[in-house]
C-alpha cells in the first residue's frame, strides 16, 4: 500500500472517531439526568435517617449533628430538650448550628458529628448532652460559657 493511500486512511479514520464522539456527546445530552443535588433538609429537627451526602455536605459547610437514638423508655424532658436544641445552641450571631436527627433504636444514645469528628454521648441525660453539645460545637453559645462559669464557683 502506497504511503499516500495510508495517509489517506488514517486521516479518514480520525475523522469518523471524531464523528462518532460528536454525536455521542449531542444524544447524552438530551438524555434525562437525575439532580445531583440533594434535597435540602425541612427544618433543624428531622425525623429517621437522613441521605449521607447530604450529611456531608451540611458537616462541609460547619454545621453540627446530633444523631438521638431513642426508644420508647425515654424521658419526655430530654426529647423536649432535644427539640429545642438548634434554638438554644445558636452561635454567637443567632445562626444555626446544629442539625437533629431523630432515630428510632433499641437503645437510647446520642452521637455528635461534625468536621471535628463524632462524640459517643452513651449516658443521655440533659445536663451530660448539654456538656458533649458545648465541647463539641464549632462555636458553642453563650450559655455554655455561663455553665461553666457556673460550676467553677
Amino acid at each position: 500500500m502506497k504511503k499516500s493511500t495510508r495517509k489517506t486512511i488514517m486521516a479518514l479514520g480520525i475523522i469518523f472517531i471524531f464523528a462518532l464522539s460528536s454525536i455521542a456527546f449531542v444524544f447524552t445530552g438530551f438524555s434525562p439526568q437525575q439532580s445531583s443535588q440533594p434535597q435540602p433538609l425541612s427544618g433543624p429537627v428531622v425525623e429517621g435517617e437522613i441521605n449521607p451526602q447530604l450529611e456531608s455536605a451540611y458537616i462541609q459547610s460547619g454545621y453540627t449533628f446530633l444523631k438521638f437514638y431513642y426508644n420508647n423508655e425515654i424521658d419526655a424532658q430530654l426529647v423536649s430538650f432535644v427539640n429545642n436544641a438548634p434554638e438554644t445552641f445558636t452561635t454567637s450571631g443567632g445562626q444555626l448550628q446544629l442539625i437533629v436527627v431523630k432515630i428510632q433504636s433499641p437503645t437510647s444514645y446520642g452521637r455528635i458529628i461534625n468536621i471535628n469528628g463524632a462524640v459517643d454521648v452513651p449516658e443521655m441525660n440533659a445536663d451530660t448532652l448539654f456538656e458533649s453539645l458545648c465541647v463539641s460545637l464549632l462555636s458553642p453559645p453563650p450559655e455554655c460559657v455561663v455553665g461553666r462559669i457556673n460550676s467553677t464557683q
